[in-house]
């Protein structure tokens, strides 16, 4: 029996391939190490009832009958595991390819995308909407895309991502050995120095009951050193737009930076919001009207702006660029429309 004779609207095919590695592996041992958080037992339950079989392509003299967990692979065959589809929330994949090549895909992201799956998303993410071309082919497990760096769900930008493993490498040691560049764009409330940086290590919260939360703590306290620059662009009325330049890549490092030197992100639910109102909006519940009035804007102001790094295979130096959102453009010139035409046009390009 094959899945596919199973499938229904409200399931998706996943697709493993086998490897050398896993000559004469049992299915059941395969299948554990690709779905950890399953138990044996309800793996071999899944193989029991049809929704999961095995593909053996590699010759017409060689055949698959009925799986079981016993069934031991060979390299070349395909493992095709039926997955129910969840319901999720609805995304928008407009995103802009700023450059692609045989080693890297370079998009200015739009905001309210997620890259990778986490809590309600999977399906409606980029990274699986890539593999799956849109949607439209079954998930390959093993076709991957790998990401270089990270940014949240809300920010908008340029990311960079390698179609392979070692070019992935090559760039990430770049950012470790501090040789690449970034820069980032936000609207702040209050008015920043002309120039300023800050320093402070960081960490996972152990003080928030929101998980995903990070906290500041001295390398002594376990924290990772994060350093932040930042030069002030322009001022509009209570709100400043500031250039970003982390030169290191904490999560949410100029987010909580920012807030900690006295200038929130506008729109920040994580870091601008009393903690019982980030609660409500982390577990799915709908903001109170004054806690969306402080935040002034759906999303956090924060907009990756600017990348260069060394090409992995090339050599060549490259720079991506993604413009000002014009959300942001619209919402500084409400604030003072008389001072937007001046300083909007220093906007690095």
């Amino acid at each position: 029996m094959n899945v596919t004779e199973n499938l229904t609207t409200n399931h998706y095919l996943v697709t493993h391939s086998v490897g050398a590695r896993q000559q004469g592996m049992r299915l059941d041992t395969f299948l554990k190490q690709r779905y950890r958080k399953r138990s044996r037992e309800q793996l071999k339950r899944a193989i029991g009832i049809g929704a999961v079989s095995v593909r053996r392509n590699q010759g017409p003299h060689l055949t698959v009958g009925r799986p079981k967990p016993s069934s031991h692979l060979v390299p070349g065959d395909e493992v095709l595991v039926m997955t129910e589809r969840k319901p999720e929330p609805f995304v928008r994949f407009d995103y802009q390819i700023l450059f692609e090549d045989e080693a890297l895909f370079v998009i200015n992201k739009p905001p309210n995308l997620p890259v990778h799956p986490a809590g309600r998303y999977f399906f409606n993410t980029l990274l699986i909407h890539l593999k799956t071309q849109g949607h439209q082919t079954p998930l390959q497990a093993d076709q991957d895309y790998y990401l270089v760096h990270r940014i949240d769900k809300e920010t908008s930008g340029v990311l960079v991502l390698a179609k392979q493993k070692e070019a992935c490498t090559h760039i990430t040691r770049q950012f470790a050995a501090r040789t690449t560049q970034k820069r980032y764009l936000a609207i702040v409330k209050g008015a920043p120095p002309d120039s300023f940086s800050i320093d402070l290590a960081l960490k996972r919260t152990t003080t928030s009951i929101i998980q995903l939360k990070m906290m500041i703590a001295s390398e002594e306290e376990g924290g990772q050193p994060a350093h932040t620059h930042f030069k002030r662009i322009g001022v509009w009325g209570a709100f400043a737009l500031v250039e970003c330049f982390p030169k290191t890549g904490r999560q949410h490092q100029i987010r909580i930076h920012l807030e900690a030197a006295g200038y929130p992100i506008v729109g920040d639910k994580l870091y601008g919001l009393p903690e019982s109102e980030a609660l409500r909006f982390y577990e799915r519940q709908n903001l109170t009207p004054e806690a969306e009035a402080k935040l002034l804007l759906p999303r956090h102001a924060l907009h990756a702006s600017w990348i260069q790094f060394v090409h992995p295979i090339t050599g060549k130096k490259m720079e991506f660029h993604a413009p000002f959102p014009e959300e942001f453009q619209n919402f500084l010139n409400q604030q003072n429309p008389s001072n937007s035409a001046s300083h909007l046009s220093q906007l690095p390009v």
